[in-house]
């Protein structure tokens, strides 16, 4: 008789293991709200921290990351979703001294071409050979229409596409002036500005 209840009380700690068991997988894990910043708890209570979930980044104190480079070289917007752009680390901000690879990340680069004393990046060197923009020097950039949040480049050399589509453009206090490939290489700066958007160049600038 006491074998049976025996039986029958380890059959009742292995079924209450295995509920449990079962019980924290099911248990996924949430997104929660709190002091302005979302944050991902994960199975276990705690907040995730250093990692992606889905296309959300969660930065060393676990709050989402917004409109800004996760550590990895994605940017996140102001919902904290990445832009679907290629790392800058890889095929985005790679320097390049071979005509093959390019800067190929969307947003606005530029550089003076003097010492303007504003905190600009410097550029030693612009020059454009058939449809290959190289440019010596480093780059400040930013993303989309969000100048306030300029990403500074690293010194180096960088080569940008030019398609038969891309604008040349020489802006001043009358506004912008519109001219040919041509042209553009014949001018000076002292401001470059390079947009590129699906991996090439669509409008190229000298301004004040």
């Amino acid at each position: 008789m006491l074998s049976k209840h025996l039986k029958a009380l380890r059959f009742s700690i292995v079924l209450a293991i295995i509920s449990s068991l079962f019980s924290i997988t099911a248990f996924a894990g949430h997104w929660t709200f709190d002091f302005g910043d979302w944050y991902y708890i994960d199975d276990y209570g705690y907040a995730v921290t250093n990692r992606w979930v889905g296309n959300y980044y969660l930065g060393s104190d676990g709050a989402m990351l917004v409109n800004s480079w996760t550590p990895d070289g994605y940017y996140v917007g102001s919902d904290g979703a990445w832009d679907g752009q290629p790392s800058r680390y890889s095929s985005g901000y790679s320097s390049s001294s071979s005509s093959s690879s390019y800067v190929t990340t969307s947003g606005t680069y530029y550089g003076n071409l003097y010492d303007s004393g504003y905190g600009i990046s410097h550029l030693s060197s612009v020059s454009i050979s058939g449809d290959v923009l190289t440019v010596k020097g480093s780059l400040d950039y930013y993303q989309g229409n969000n100048w306030e949040d300029t990403t500074r480049m690293s010194n180096g050399t960088y080569q940008f596409k030019l398609t038969s589509q891309t604008k040349y453009e020489e802006g001043g206090d009358d506004g912008l002036y519109y001219m040919s490939k041509s042209e553009f290489i014949s001018s000076t700066g002292p401001v470059l500005y390079i947009t590129v958007a699906n991996g090439v160049v669509t409008d190229l600038c000298y301004g004040a």
